[in-house]
């Protein structure tokens, strides 16, 4: 596991919704000193809402968990200004025929020269060969 890494939404969602890979994103973020995208905690409370209504989660464990998500987001990582990446995350968007919300992850990681960790095997298959991510 790399000193430093950048979390995407898909592991930090997964270390505080119960998930088949809740382990593996919570060992992966013990492990590194861990940045992420001031976007994540929006992406993480789109998980929250989807948690409730295609899930049957209840509105109090799933706000439990986003409040703890955001709590770690905000204490935890480094954050970083998605705002700061929007042309470099455009221009990796196209090239890879990626959505820019990965783009923006992966511009973050390729900004502070480090990898992207995440549990999303399609963006993975999809950048392997070009860029620093790696599936957990």
């Amino acid at each position: 596991m790399p000193d430093k890494a950048v979390l995407d939404s898909s592991i930090l969602a997964a270390m505080f919704f119960k998930e088949a890979s809740s382990p593996k994103a919570l060992k992966c973020a013990a492990e590194c000193d861990p940045l992420t995208l001031d976007l994540a905690i929006v992406e993480v409370g789109s998980v929250a809402w989807k948690q409730i209504v295609f899930s049957g989660e209840s509105k109090e464990r799933a706000l439990d968990a986003f409040r703890d998500c955001q709590d770690f987001i905000t204490t935890a990582c480094t954050l970083i200004k998605a705002s700061d990446l929007t042309e470099e995350a455009f221009d990796i968007a196209v090239e890879n025929k990626i959505s820019y919300y990965d783009s923006l992850f992966l511009a973050a990681a390729q900004a502070e020269e480090m990898p992207l960790l995440t549990l999303d095997r399609r963006l993975y298959e999809k950048v392997k060969a070009k860029k620093d991510v790696r599936l957990v």
